[in-house]
């Protein structure tokens, strides 16, 4: 990734205003289920074949196959899939975070993904063979950029590169490549191979996504083609096409919020040579249950045989008569789909599975960010998105908004205060100022990659009068601060989503719906405000094991997630805790002064 890259890729001069500087809207891009059976030489080695085609449900990689696991396994960045499941590569590290912050120009390695140990003593004919897509739906890597493959000799005792292939910032489709493991340096017991990553160490940029690693003997060149039925797709979104994707769970299914479709659109396909009179799928089997309950389970499904081959095709699935009836409080949807017949290749990947999440919140995201969203250079910058709220009961009070904040790169200077539009009373844009908080709030990341951040109003506000309102933030100063903003979901023209300074309105030109959710009535269980109230700063937060904790006198605690506490003592004003010899993972801080008792989240990473 090349700071040139900044201007014509993801920054967007919308105006410039000699009093108080340039408004920019931009966007940057972000990032146990079955293993294949292997044959166990030892601890730590295995013996071909070694297949991975990412189709389980965990977002790491498989620890049966891999050494480590900074990629990202998911179904989100990818374009022009053949399967579901692939590993992409980015400048964030297993937590979700960047490698190093404000380093948007300084290129090197970044992922890796590094195989197991395995015995290749006595084999012939082995090779090497992966689909790889450059950038997908997300950011193109530059010719700056680029992946490699590389071998580690169990006789030299070092790595080699074998393959490279440089970024063209081009959209493609995943490409084939074929690698030969020869010599005696290779075919041993001991033998690895590496995929590394050459970008941007400052989030999700110069994105790569990886496919359909194969090393196994008795192979040609040629040995390329994936034959298989597989799910091309993840499963589609539970409340199907329409604007939201989660509401209250008290929300009726005739109103204008919630809106469960009747029927869902999976997609899968036959890959690779079409065998003698074609395979005979049983498509359409699915298994539907609310809070651990059965709904309906359908096994009896027509069965299809075809031989359209290397294309998407999709089939039907109805959504039972009796899904999401009479809620009596939170809900969550598990399904699972699937089909069986013909066993060809990979069984992990002939089935999806979905989920839905009725609370107390409206969703209008699928829960994935593929890009960030910001407004830079402009003090005051303000960013509203519209919402329908027609449907909600007349004592139904907005209580707060959670923020999906991700990491761009960038550390956070600014606080905001959480504001509320009503609607314009001719033009679709914000009108006047319904709310604006006299708190300050810190935009908080998370503690793992998607996390949200639940931030609590001053007080509930009655939406009763509208049929819409728009919701956003104010900054406090020029410096951004970046929401996520998932990329496949695209609002009607209905819905707009607008920013600015103090003065002006600005529709964006960013396709894609800003990951924020209001919510009402009550405060989420793992409700954690994230506001300067407390007067406790606890930074930097995940780190490797400096911890700084400003703030009044006070006494704090550090206990593990059993509740074991590590470590106790007094702060003042300022302290720094050396916490390295911890191991990994998440720990509580507990703050207590004579008035009151602070609880933060850390993580050692």
């Amino acid at each position: 990734m090349q700071i040139s890259k900044l201007r014509t890729f993801f920054i967007l001069l919308i105006c410039s205003f000699s009093s108080i500087g340039q408004v920019l809207e931009f966007s940057s891009m972000l990032k146990s289920a079955p293993t294949p059976a292997l044959i166990v030489e030892g601890s730590d080695t295995i013996s071909p074949p070694f297949t991975d085609d990412f189709s389980y449900a965990s977002n790491k990689p498989s620890s049966a196959l891999w050494q480590d696991d900074k990629v990202w396994i998911n179904d989100e960045m990818a374009a022009f899939q053949k399967s579901i499941g692939v590993a992409t590569f980015d400048g964030f590290n297993e937590y979700g975070f960047a490698y190093k912050e404000n380093a948007l120009g300084s290129d090197s390695i970044a992922d890796v993904l590094t195989s197991n140990f395995l015995n290749l003593l006595g084999l012939t004919d082995v090779y090497l063979s992966f689909q790889i897509q450059e950038g997908g739906r997300g950011e193109l890597p530059s010719n700056a950029d680029s992946i490699v493959v590389e071998f580690w000799s169990p006789i030299t005792s070092d790595w080699m590169q074998v393959w490279g292939l440089k970024g063209t910032e081009s959209a493609s489709a995943f490409k084939s490549v074929i690698i030969p493991v020869q010599g005696l340096n290779y075919l041993n017991n001991g033998f690895r191979f590496r995929f590394a990553a050459y970008g941007a160490r400052a989030g999700a940029y110069d994105i790569w996504n990886l496919d359909y690693v194969q090393l196994d003997k008795d192979r040609n060149p040629s040995d390329t083609i994936i034959t298989e039925p597989s799910m091309a797709r993840a499963h589609p979104l539970i409340m199907g096409s329409g604007i939201y994707t989660s509401w209250p769970w008290w929300v009726s299914n005739a109103s204008n919020v919630s809106n469960r479709p009747s029927s869902l659109e999976f997609t899968y396909r036959r890959n690779g040579f079409i065998p003698p009179g074609g395979w005979s799928l049983n498509l359409g089997q699915f298994r539907w249950e609310e809070n651990g309950a059965l709904i309906q389970q359908v096994t009896t499904v027509p069965v299809i045989t075809n031989v359209q081959h290397n294309q998407d095709q999709t089939f039907i699935i109805n959504v039972p008569v009796g899904a999401l009836n009479n809620l009596t409080g939170p809900t969550t949807v598990d399904t699972k789909v699937w089909f069986d017949g013909t066993a060809a290749g990979t069984r992990s990947n002939d089935t999806v599975h979905g989920a839905l999440t009725l609370d107390n919140y409206l969703a209008m995201d699928d829960g994935s960010a593929e890009r960030a969203y910001a407004v830079q250079n402009v003090l005051g910058g303000r960013v509203a998105q519209k919402f329908k709220v027609v449907g909600l009961g007349s004592n139904d009070s907005l209580k707060g908004v959670r923020f999906n904040f991700v990491d761009a790169g960038l550390d956070y200077k600014s606080t905001f205060r959480i504001a509320i539009w009503a609607p314009s009373d001719s033009l679709n844009v914000p009108g006047s100022l319904l709310y604006i908080s006299d708190s300050l709030y810190k935009p908080n990341k998370g503690y793992y990659k998607g996390d949200w951040i639940p931030y609590e109003l001053d007080s509930s506000i009655s939406l009763k009068s509208y049929s819409d309102v728009w919701i956003g933030y104010v900054c406090t100063s020029s410096d951004p601060m970046y929401l996520g903003l998932d990329v496949t979901r695209d609002l009607p023209g209905s819905l707009p989503r607008f920013y600015g300074d103090g003065f002006n309105w600005y529709e964006s030109l960013e396709a894609g719906v800003i990951m924020m959710r209001p919510y009402f009535n009550y405060s989420p269980a793992d409700m954690s405000l994230m506001d300067l109230s407390s007067g406790f700063n606890v930074f930097p937060n995940p780190s490797y094991g400096s911890l700084r904790i400003t703030g009044p006198l006070a006494e704090y605690t550090i206990m593990d997630l059993a509740g074991d506490v590590i470590r106790n003592g007094i702060i003042e004003k300022r302290t720094t805790l050396e916490l390295h010899g911890l191991r990994a993972g998440m720990y509580i801080i507990v703050l207590k002064t004579q008035k009151e008792t602070s609880v933060f989240k850390w993580m050692k990473l």
